[in-house]
């Protein structure tokens, strides 16, 4: 946490007693809260962004869309649009977002949407695809309106809540006790083995409560790079290429190919960055191979750039993974209400 930031402790005061009396307006039925009739499955975090949602709901919908007629709902930041959209896999992410339109482009039997208000898009959703018989949302823990059936809070290993505060001197949108409210705690981007003797101090740490299950995860990178042509990994970073990220914390993906001793160049924009024509320029015309993430390519797909490679990242459970499933199925098979 960086020195400056604690000055902003009166505001944190501030933003803190926001947090409570809005959430207190919806617990005492002053504010109403939707609950819809088919189940719905929030995936999000308590701090500002980072934790691996995306990752966390391709993993949902890969391992659970051929068994249940699946809708996706996503607020679509940082798109030009407004209101309710229904996403294609020929949509712009200018225009959808660029998380909802890599979700629809890889799970072509999955109903995506993009919505602010989260009941109006399930309403809509439901008068469009009657046959939806769950939902999963992207990001909506702090969405009050919408009464979630099941809820997942991710939190990274690097940066678990235990060690951050809430905005403006940290980065918790809520306070770290807000998690208990979920059913599912998942530490994301665990190192590849991790001991028990570490995950029970993770546990503590994070206050998991009896009634909550906490797993841990790992990002696995594919073995190729998809490009003009499908490249190993391995042959790919033998020579020198520049990296291309517009997503909150590339450090992951930073020290993964450092670890492969890769020499590249890392051209590092904010999340979910709109580039210039300027920009587009400029990348195409380096001299190197372009790497990007799935993501990053959604909004860069428009501009053909014939050096851009894509890699690719999925979620993997370093144990407990049956149990995991279970949990989900169990609340995806609920009937309706």
């Amino acid at each position: 946490m960086a020195i400056w930031r604690k000055a902003l402790f009166p505001l944190k005061i501030l933003f803190g007693s926001a947090v409570f009396a809005r959430k207190s307006l919806y617990k005492s039925g002053v504010l109403s809260r939707y609950k819809a009739p088919v189940p719905t499955l929030v995936v999000g975090n308590i701090s500002t962004g980072g934790t691996g949602k995306t990752p966390m709901v391709d993993y949902l919908l890969s391992k659970f869309s051929d068994d249940f007629n699946l809708g996706m709902l996503s607020r679509g930041y940082g798109r030009t649009s407004k209101g309710y959209v229904a996403v294609t896999s020929e949509a712009t992410a200018d225009r959808v977002g660029d998380e909802p339109l890599l979700l629809a482009q890889k799970h072509p039997t999955v109903k995506v949407s993009v919505c602010e208000k989260r009941p109006k898009g399930i309403q809509q959703m439901l008068q469009d695809f009657p046959n939806i018989e769950a939902f999963i949302l992207d990001d909506a823990l702090q969405h009050l309106p919408l009464q979630p059936s099941f809820k997942i809070v991710l939190t990274t290993f690097q940066n678990p809540w235990f060690l951050d505060a809430l905005l403006p001197v940290g980065n918790l949108r809520e306070p770290a006790t807000s998690a208990q409210q979920a059913d599912v705690v998942v530490v994301t981007k665990c190192p590849a083995t991790l001991d028990e003797e570490t995950k029970n101090t993770y546990k503590t740490k994070l206050g998991v409560a009896p009634h909550q299950k906490l797993f841990f995860t790992t990002l696995e990178y594919d073995t190729h790079v998809r490009g003009a042509a499908e490249v190993p990994l391995a042959e790919f970073v033998q020579n020198p290429f520049v990296l291309l990220t517009g997503i909150a914390n590339p450090s992951t993906l930073v020290d993964f190919l450092n670890a492969k001793k890769a020499g590249f160049t890392h051209k590092s924009f904010p999340d979910h960055h709109n580039f210039s024509k300027t920009e587009i320029i400029a990348l195409a015309n380096l001299n190197q191979p372009i790497l990007t993430t799935e993501k990053d390519a959604v909004r860069l797909a428009p501009f053909e750039l014939k050096n851009l490679y894509t890699l690719g990242v999925r979620t993997r459970f370093l144990a407990d993974e049956k149990q995991f499933l279970e949990a989900v199925r169990a609340a995806l098979a609920v009937k309706r209400f």
